[in-house]
């Protein structure tokens, strides 16, 4: 049975990040051509659910996770929140090609909350001019202003 995107898993990613801050990368696993997982890190800047949470937007530079996303059409996602890691399913039911990049919309298949009250340290980075520069995120809000125009109801 296919659900809307967590609340708590929206929240994580809602909204994109300024410059000079600090962020959670978030693991996002696909299946390579061996049957392997392959994992990737994408934050905020790649990641957006849909205003009423109905499917999740993702933006995907990797050329091995871009084909995997098409050979599959399938990912999983991994989010922490304080003491609670979430395990996220996704299919996607949607994509679109342009200038390099790949943009996804994802519905999602199943949630796992795990939460064992044990402290969890997300993967972190810092957010910079040259970072924006080098992942060119004019491109990526672009792409996310693709996908809402195909994919969300007015």
């Amino acid at each position: 049975m296919m659900s809307k995107v967590p609340g708590e898993v929206a929240e994580l990613l809602r909204g994109f990040p300024d410059v000079d801050m600090t962020e959670q990368a978030f693991a996002f696993l696909t299946v390579d051509t061996g049957g392997y997982p392959h994992s990737a890190l994408l934050s905020r800047t790649e990641l957006e659910p849909s205003a009423d949470e109905a499917v999740l937007f993702a933006v995907v530079a990797s050329p091995r996770t871009r084909a995997n996303l098409r050979r599959t059409g399938t990912a999983g996602l991994i989010a922490i929140d304080g003491t609670t890691c979430h395990h996220v399913k996704l299919r996607m039911a949607g994509s679109l090609a342009e200038r390099g990049i790949l943009g996804c919309v994802f519905t999602v298949v199943e949630h796992k909350r795990d939460d064992l009250g044990i402290p969890l340290q997300p993967v972190r980075f810092h957010t910079s001019t040259d970072l924006a520069e080098r992942e060119d995120w004019p491109r990526t809000l672009a792409m996310f202003a693709s996908l809402r125009v195909r994919y969300e109801q007015p």
